[in-house]
């Protein structure tokens, strides 16, 4: 430091020699000191006996909201260290776009309030007693908030049907997912144990709707999936679901993966009342279909921007495989083929960091034999308002 010292005090002893002109180019005594405040700069050897104690330890970037995990002067402890710089490979690997297109929202923290609302429902036919039906849950309604950091969100939500009632709840819904620009990943665990509706027979109350409560009915099914966008440098599924980027220009893709799920589904039609029960002719009451089921996905998604603050989105996402039953279903072990139907729209409207979101989901699953057919699915409504900080 003392010779660091001893030569900035030589070169300002040298200013009034050099702060002259020389052809075209001036040197000022401001522009020596200048380059002094450069060199002062660039020597900074403070040492912090503890490296908390520095700027750049991440808590105090944290503290001072500039902590930016792609600085490479940030100190970190090892293992977070290692995270990080796990992070950093992934995000360049998998999380790249093109900046003509799709850019990102330059905020990594988002506060919103979600209403989720969803209904599930059930197409029954029975092609040797030519006989269907149709079921349907009334709207399970929650309501939450939600403060999320990059791809970590605490929340809670509560059911607002059960308010001023004394009603078990009688449906949950369990989901988590993984967004990024090449792939998501989704997982989802359903239950329905009552609560189910019997809205029409055929050949009954001349084929009009009714409303009879079916006990019924118990609905277990678990799923997960991930498929990849063919077009992910120009088309961000996160843009119009998870608010995450900004789609600048219109453009689509398609979309390929892979689904695996498990279904568990027992109907006890001896439980209706006996008007009702009359009216079916399908023997036995008391049906169980249990089965897992493989599937591809090939579908397609198109980002429409109308303009700078509303975006619109609709995905198309069937699947086809196959369904391998269990021994304890209606009709033993078999393997029989697998459709099931998958779409969702949604409308985003973004101004600065603020943000409100219009997402509908449809997900079913079709179990169809000689016997019976069976179409199961669920349908979600949500709305988001929210902030990115």
């Amino acid at each position: 430091m003392k010779r660091i010292n001893f030569l900035i005090f030589f070169i300002l002893s040298l200013i009034p020699a050099f702060a002259q002109e020389v052809g075209d180019t001036v040197v000022s005594e401001s522009d020596v000191i200048a380059a002094v405040d450069s060199l002062l700069e660039v020597h900074d050897d403070t040492v912090y006996i503890d490296r908390k104690q520095s700027p750049d330890w991440w808590i105090n970037r944290l503290k001072a909201r500039n902590l930016n995990m792609q600085d490479t002067t940030v100190i970190y402890p090892r293992f977070i260290k290692f995270c990080v710089d796990v992070y950093n490979w992934a995000d360049k690997a998998f999380n790249s776009y093109d900046p003509e297109y799709v850019v990102g929202t330059g905020k990594r923290w988002k506060a919103r309030v979600v209403s989720d609302n969803w209904v599930d429902s059930y197409s029954m036919s029975f092609p040797k007693q030519k006989q269907s039906l149709r079921m349907m849950n009334d709207i399970y309604a929650n309501i939450g908030a939600y403060l999320q950091y990059m791809a970590v969100s605490v929340g809670y939500s509560f059911n607002i049907n059960n308010i001023g009632s004394d009603q078990p709840a009688n449906r949950k819904k369990f989901e988590f997912g993984f967004n990024c620009a090449r792939f998501n990943a989704e997982l989802y665990y359903t239950e329905n144990t009552g609560g189910t509706y019997l809205r029409k027979i055929s050949g009954y109350n001349n084929n009009r709707l009714f409303k009879t409560y079916f006990p019924g009915l118990n609905l277990y099914t678990f799923g997960i999936s991930a498929y990849y966008f063919l077009n992910n440098k120009r088309y961000s599924h996160g843009a119009a679901y998870n608010f995450s980027k900004f789609q600048l220009k219109s453009q689509g893709s398609w979309i390929f993966g892979l689904q695996y799920g498990d279904q568990d589904i027992t109907l006890d039609f001896s439980l209706l009342d006996k008007e009702i029960r009359d009216q079916l002719t399908l023997d036995p009451l008391f049906l169980k279909f249990h089965y897992s089921n493989i599937a591809a996905i090939i579908g397609y998604g198109y980002n429409w921007v109308w303009n700078k603050h509303l975006l619109f989105n609709i995905s198309v996402m069937p699947s086809i495989g196959i369904n391998r039953c269990s021994a304890d279903s209606a009709e033993g072990d078999g393997t029989l083929l697998s459709l099931n139907p998958k779409g969702s729209m949604s409308l985003t409207y973004n101004t600065g960091n603020f943000f409100i979101g219009l997402i509908g989901k449809a997900d079913s699953h079709w179990y169809k034999s000689d016997k019976y057919s069976l179409l199961d699915a669920i349908f979600n409504a949500s709305a988001n308002i929210g902030i990115r900080f």
